[in-house]
């Protein structure tokens, strides 16, 4: 039997040989032919004692006879093809490990919730709003500053510390640069409880729908980029076993966009005022929440990360394939960056005072038309002092609207940096950046820009430790 042929777990992690590097697959195959070949060889010297040359019955060795040379061989030979299958199963029931960042020496870990009040129900009083964090504080710690990460859609954060295929995650990644972490379940998702009579029903992402936006563009191709995707593991689609293993981690969130922001945003603000000044490191979705927790704690947050969180501004833009690949969707952000309000000078009450106009081009034919403020141009002001990072990839479903969101963020005086990975070298890569292959590699981009950024003002801050 080859290995493509071993049997695979019904569901969960990937089996064995779906996590072989060819390598080691390779020289797996080539030894197990071997193996069946020698083992019979190697039966046959075992069981028989040294022929005579008049070809009589070999003699046979008692337990009482010292050990003949055959006999030594024999086990030797036994030793060695157990040291060997030991050796490859090994190989092949780990993942990996070549692109890991190694041990890690923890100081501190533990968990603890933030926010949350009580509501009165139909069943009495509960408590909602409330959000599970863990975090881990290295022993070498060189940053004061912690970073916070919180996913986006369907995800809880488990995802920052580790890949559905094993590998180390942004978590491990940045606590080996010396920052300590903190990373949050978004509001009613994963350990942080879902109160269905606060927060409404429960959206939940089926499985093809979670292949055609997050991981198997290149499957559906409703956008220019979508053929250039190529970081992700395996197919991509249901039934292969890293695909199922991302799509086990998925889970029930809020459904009504409004109220996931603000609870949100509120449990943010709580996590700030805990812990003290953080780089704040949103995914996608969680990045509405995050704008607004920047406009109300300027003075906490030393950062913005905005990890493919941000697409465009105002509208959403539905993809759909060619030749059009563009068609104008519902108004989803009334103050351009977020539902909710959020300061602006001169100041606004939502869309109507904006005064906007609709590019009659697009900068590329592949890129979809922006919305731009007309002068005056209304300023996100609690925003103009944080340094800002927004990272796009080059083949996620934000790759033809990102630039929409730089342009306008730009145009309202934040100091954004917008990195197009393509723009850099780092091709191929979907929406979640910090689970495809190259994972470690763009989060080395992300620590590059800090250094930059805001390494050099560490210097004269002191660390509030916990």
């Amino acid at each position: 039997m080859s290995t493509a042929q071993i049997p695979r777990h019904d569901c969960g992690a990937p089996a064995p040989d779906d996590i072989l590097h060819a390598a080691c697959s390779n020289t797996y195959d080539s030894a197990y032919w071997s193996l069946w070949i020698t083992l019979p060889m190697i039966g046959n010297m075992c069981n028989s004692g040294p022929a005579d040359q008049d070809g009589r019955e070999p003699m046979r060795i008692t337990s009482r006879d010292f050990l003949s040379v055959s006999r030594l061989r024999c086990r030797m030979c036994r030793l060695i093809v157990a040291l060997f299958t030991a050796a490859c199963a090994m190989a092949m029931l780990a993942p990996s490990r070549a692109e890991d960042v190694g041990p890690l020496s923890i100081a501190k870990t533990g968990h603890f919730f933030v926010g949350g009040k009580y509501v009165d129900t139909k069943d009495g009083a509960v408590l909602a709003g409330q959000a599970y964090v863990e975090y881990y504080i290295p022993t070498a710690r060189t940053h004061p500053h912690p970073i916070v990460m919180i996913e986006g859609c369907c995800l809880a954060g488990a995802g920052y510390m580790g890949t559905p295929d094993g590998r180390d995650g942004w978590g491990q990644y940045f606590l080996s640069k010396g920052y300590a972490i903190y990373i949050m379940d978004q509001v009613g998702r994963g350990r942080s409880p879902y109160v269905e009579a606060v927060y409404g029903p429960k959206s939940m992402r089926a499985a093809r729908s979670v292949e055609r936006d997050f991981i198997a563009y290149e499957k559906y191709n409703l956008f220019p980029q979508a053929k250039l995707h190529t970081q992700w593991l395996g197919s991509g689609t249901v039934g292969d076993p890293i695909f199922d293993q991302f799509m086990a981690e998925t889970l029930p969130m809020i459904g009504d966009a409004r109220i996931r922001e603000a609870v949100n945003r509120d449990a943010t603000i709580a996590l700030l005022d805990k812990i003290g000044p953080a780089i704040l490191m949103p995914h996608s979705q969680s990045a509405a929440p995050v704008w607004l927790v920047a406009d109300a704690r300027p003075q906490l947050v030393k950062a913005l990360l905005m990890v493919e969180a941000g697409t465009s501004s105002f509208y959403e833009v539905k993809l759909v394939g060619a030749p059009d690949w563009f068609k104008d969707g519902e108004l989803a952000k009334p103050f351009g960056i977020t539902y909710s309000p959020i300061t602006y000078a001169p100041p606004v009450k939502g869309i109507e005072d904006f005064a906007l106009a609709r590019q009659d081009k697009p900068d590329a034919p592949d890129l979809a038309r922006c919305w731009q403020q007309k002068e005056p141009v209304h300023k996100l002001t609690n925003l103009k002092a944080i340094p800002t990072l927004q990272m796009s990839a080059e083949a996620s479903f934000g790759a033809p609207t990102a630039h929409c969101n730089a342009a306008f963020l730009k145009q309202a005086g934040v100091p954004v940096d917008f990195i197009r990975l393509a723009d850099i070298g780092i091709r191929g890569n979907g929406h979640f950046l910090m689970l495809e292959q190259n994972n470690l590699e763009i989060a080395a981009v992300i620590a590059d820009w800090l250094d930059k950024q805001v390494t050099p003002a560490e210097a004269t801050v002191g660390a509030k430790s916990r």
